[in-house]
């Protein structure tokens, strides 16, 4: 060791392992690999988990060829492809340049997959491709769950959009609730509205008595508020924060109006909202990691936080929590 020099431990390049090492994981992958002729365009090597995959041996992908193997891709994901293999055709390209697509392949047995297909150019230093390789998976099973989530996040919204909203009447003097809707006494903690409309005042559960008098000044003053945010609290202590619209009728002592839970806009950090939005768009917490420059532990951490902040236990409650909050993405 040469004086004064320091060795990092950590960057000590592990013992070389013998070509069968190698083969043997490469023919044992579960991912297709292969490799591609940068000069002609055409493959190489495909290994045997290709015919696991979309049903072809890796002797017939080879004679497919590129060419052939696209056409087995519906027209709707052709522009995908073609922007994937003009790629190839780049004369300069970034060091160990990667490209991803997802796109549907017409099995042998004639039923459709999603393939992940993904390509590392290997360049020189001045940018030229020297080596091609990459490798597939079937995605199908991820694509399927996925859209599946989707289709049942749109059902809900529109289900829950179209439900009744939180209605109530209270009394002016007291805050006592002379009417209410089933939304109302649940967002307020009742098992039912009959409950609600025997035991509760509003009066009480207001955190901060000068905000509900600010409310009530701006009530007698014009007659009716738009969007008041307040804090109050659910009959089991739990923080609540609303949103009121009301009118007022004085000659009849009392007002009513609609309530909005706004409660997970204002508990939840920056970073948690940012998260949340990424949830609500169906993004995987890798992937939401990858957006946002994170890991996936924080990501996961984050996630567990938000579903204790808002009470929730699974993605449908989240869902509801948030779009109560008018957190959903647009």
């Amino acid at each position: 060791m040469r004086e004064g020099k320091i060795v990092d431990k950590k960057k000590r390049i592990p013992p070389v392992k013998s070509l069968d090492y190698y083969l043997y994981l490469i023919e044992n992958s579960q991912d297709a690999l292969f490799s591609i002729n940068p000069q002609t365009g055409q493959f190489e090597y495909v290994s045997p988990a290709v015919k696991a995959i979309i049903g072809f041996t890796p002797e017939e992908v080879i004679k497919m060829g590129t060419e052939g193997m696209n056409r087995r891709i519906p027209p709707q994901y052709r522009r995908i492809m073609d922007k994937f293999a003009a790629d190839s055709k780049k004369k300069k390209l970034p060091k160990h340049y990667v490209s991803y697509v997802e796109a549907r392949f017409k099995h042998k047995k004639g039923h459709y997959v999603w393939l992940g297909i993904n390509r590392k150019f290997i360049t020189d230093g001045k940018g030229n491709i020297k080596a091609v390789i990459g490798h597939t998976r079937d995605i199908t099973e991820t694509k399927l769950l996925h859209q599946r989530l989707e289709t049942s996040l749109q059902n809900y919204k529109m289900l829950y959009h179209n439900a009744q909203s939180a209605l109530y009447r209270t009394r002016m003097s007291d805050g006592k609730m002379l009417e209410c809707n089933e939304a109302m006494a649940k967002m307020l903690g009742y098992e039912s509205r009959e409950q609600c409309l025997v035991e509760h005042y509003s009066a009480k559960y207001y955190t901060d008595s000068r905000r509900r008098n600010e409310l009530m000044k701006l009530l007698k003053e014009k007659g009716q508020v738009e969007g008041f945010e307040i804090e109050t609290r659910r009959v089991d202590g739990s923080v609540l924060w609303i949103k009121v619209s009301a009118q007022t009728h004085p000659e009849k002592d009392y007002l009513e109006g609609t309530v909005l839970d706004i409660t997970a806009s204002k508990i939840l950090t920056p970073a948690e909202n940012q998260v949340l939005e990424q949830i609500m768009l169906g993004k995987s917490s890798k992937e939401i990691a990858f957006q946002l420059k994170r890991s996936t532990r924080t990501i996961e951490d984050h996630r567990a936080h938000i579903m204790q902040k808002l009470g929730a236990h699974n993605l449908v409650e989240l869902t509801k929590k948030t779009i109560e909050a008018g957190l959903e993405p647009q």
